[in-house]
């Protein structure tokens, strides 16, 4: 890590809330929780562990981690059921803490009808020999109807992550189905919402959507993994945080690839880039530190 200790300082305050964490069907830099708390410990405050194939509440309940807070979640891709309020139940009964429910990410049929596999090549290393199955064999979930309604799954699953006080997630799903679902989600009372990275390119969410969602209180997430993996200009991403303003935004690594730096590396490493496009390190605090915080209290 470089040496700027203002920003170091700041990192050591963060809390990531997109951490990829295995074991998992793809490789992942992290597959032990031992792994895991030596490399982050002391380095930031929190993180949220994401699996696409398996809850990690059972992981962050039994992870004995210090003054590192490790927090589960559940995404709901067809491997826990597709949209299951059973396995948010689950989730929850391991631990008092929030934990994150995303919505489907590499089964959403978003992602799938604008993909070629099941798991992107770029989150694999290229030196590893890795086989996934085709897009077009795989059932993708949609949140929508045939007259754009929330189905009566989604709905049943919006009410148990309120049950639960659970963080909502966006994951992969269209913009479209992001924003509906979103305003339904705020109609009911869930209060802990996170825009999943709405500059990729396979949601690509209008800014004037992404202020609309942000109105209702929901964070827009910024990931270091739009920038480094999915090549997106670090000036696009500051203007959006421009355009928005801090305070609707967190930073996350989105981090755990194989090839990946540690999540606090990666954190500062995008937070410098942003820094030298005029993102303020009180806007970066806000983003990486105040914000995710505010979402994770109870």
């Amino acid at each position: 890590m470089k040496n700027n200790q203002s920003l170091i300082n700041i990192i050591k305050q963060s809390y990531d809330l997109h951490v990829h964490m295995g074991p998992e069907v793809i490789p992942r830099k992290y597959d032990t929780t031992e792994k895991l708390i030596k490399s982050l410990s002391g380095k930031m405050a929190g993180i949220a562990l994401k699996n696409h194939f398996f809850c990690t509440s059972p992981i962050a309940a039994t992870a004995s981690a210090g003054n590192l807070k490790i927090l589960g979640s559940v995404v709901l891709n067809n491997f826990v059921g597709g949209l299951n309020p059973d396995a948010i139940y689950a989730a929850s009964t391991l631990s008092d803490d929030p934990f994150v429910v995303w919505f489907p990410t590499i089964n959403a049929k978003q992602f799938l009808d604008n993909s070629t596999w099941e798991v992107a090549p770029e989150w694999i290393d290229s030196s590893v020999v890795f086989s996934a199955r085709k897009a077009v064999d795989v059932p993708g979930i949609r949140l929508l109807d045939r007259a754009n309604k929330l189905t009566s799954a989604t709905i049943a699953v919006l009410n148990a992550i309120k049950q639960t006080d659970a963080i909502l997630a966006t994951g992969h799903v269209s913009w479209q189905e992001s924003r509906v679902l979103i305003k339904k989600a705020a109609n009911i009372g869930i209060k802990r919402i996170i825009v999943t990275h709405p500059i990729y390119q396979r949601v690509a969410m209008p800014m004037t959507v992404q202020k609309e969602l942000a109105r209702l209180g929901a964070k827009i997430e910024q990931c270091w993994s739009m920038w480094k993996i999915d090549n997106i200009a670090i000036k696009e991403i500051a203007n959006q945080i421009k355009s928005l303003g801090a305070v609707n935004c967190i930073i996350t690594s989105d981090s755990g690839q194989s090839f990946s730096p540690p999540p606090y590396e990666a954190l500062y490493d995008f937070c410098m880039a942003l820094f030298k496009e005029n993102i303020s390190f009180r806007e970066l605090k806000t983003m990486c530190v105040t914000n995710p915080k505010k979402l994770i209290s109870r």
